[in-house]
Parts: C-alpha cells; sequence; structure tokens
C-alpha cells in the first residue's frame, strides 16, 4: 500500500553476512590431492637432507683418513721394490696420469665440419696416437690434418690409409690417422 504515488520504493537493507556455502565434493578432493602432494615433497626433502647428511659424514670420514698415516701405508712404502715391478708400474702410471684432457682439447680444437672421428686410440707409454675417422671428401680429410698437425701436442700426425665407402646413399672417405703424441707428465 503506496500512500504517494511518486514515492521512491521500500528499500530493504539486510546487515548479515550472507550465507556460505558449505564446500562439495570436489573440494574435498582436491584439498586431499594438495595435502599429499606437500607430504610427498616433505618427504622427499627429509630424504635429500638426510642422505646429504650421510654423504658428508662420509667425507669428513675420509678426509680424515687420507690425513692420517695409515700404518701398512707406511710398512709398503719402507718396503724396497724391485726394478722388475717397479718400471711396468711406473709405465703404467705415466699412462694414467698423461694429460689427457689437453690430447682432447686439440682434437677440438682442430675439428672439422665434414669430418667425424670414430675411434681414438692414444699411448701415452709408447707416445703414439691413431686415429679412424669419416669424411666427406678426400680435400675434408687432408684439411683436417693441417688442423691437427698446428696442435700443440701432436707431432708427424698423417694419414696412413684411406678408402671409400658407402654410408647410406653417400660414398664417405674412412681414413686412419696416426700421430706422435707429447703426453706431459
Amino acid at each position: 500500500m503506496r500512500l504517494l504515488s511518486n514515492a521512491p520504493a521500500a528499500v530493504d537493507l539486510d546487515f548479515a553476512p550472507p550465507r556460505r556455502r558449505r564446500p562439495g565434493v570436489l573440494g574435498w578432493v582436491l584439498l586431499a590431492i594438495g595435502l599429499g602432494a606437500a607430504g610427498l615433497a616433505g618427504h622427499d626433502l627429509w630424504r635429500g637432507e638426510h642422505e646429504l647428511g650421510e654423504r658428508e659424514a662420509l667425507l669428513a670420514r675420509l678426509r680424515a683418513e687420507l690425513g692420517q698415516d695409515r700404518p701398512a701405508q707406511r710398512v709398503r712404502d719402507a718396503a724396497p721394490v724391485a726394478a722388475e715391478e717397479r718400471e711396468p708400474a711406473e709405465r703404467v702410471a705415466a699412462a694414467l696420469n698423461a694429460d689427457w684432457a689437453a690430447l682432447f682439447t686439440d682434437l677440438e680444437a682442430a675439428r672439422h665440419p665434414e669430418v667425424a672421428l670414430l675411434e681414438l686410440q692414444g699411448d701415452a707409454a709408447r707416445g703414439s696416437l691413431r686415429v679412424v675417422g669419416e669424411a666427406q671428401s678426400v680435400e675434408a680429410a687432408f684439411a683436417w690434418l693441417e688442423q691437427l698437425q698446428r696442435a700443440r701436442l701432436l707431432r708427424e700426425a698423417r694419414i696412413d690409409s684411406h678408402e671409400w665407402v658407402t654410408q647410406g646413399p653417400q660414398m664417405v672417405v674412412r681414413f686412419v690417422l696416426t700421430a706422435q703424441w707429447r703426453p706431459r707428465p
């Protein structure tokens, strides 16, 4: 019932907060998945920290052992070594202690886009290097040889043999190269 015809309509003001909807099944499932993922991540973190602690303890123990002279080592160092035992051991030690990284650096510096290395046989004791490779042309093989001759550790690099080989739809040159290697002890 309106008293005035041009009066505004009555305003219904409600200051009470709106009622919240209860979460559905999907919300609870997503919460469970999130908690499970957080639990797995926490477990992985705990396991990683545990392994790191074990490795640090092992490293500390190994460093302590290396810092101490062991009695068996002192006895072995004190015993004289016969020449027939010492010479092969020194050859093996020289081969193992050779500067392989410098050799590979020289080979990397001499790379050529048309040459692929298939096999490397280095003998540090004899100072020899044998390389088997393939090139797309004879010119590419000799261009790589010229680059290799400028290497600082290799000398007398030469192609000993080559042959044409069918590889898929194309022919490539397979070559065998030898060089003298000056390994640094």
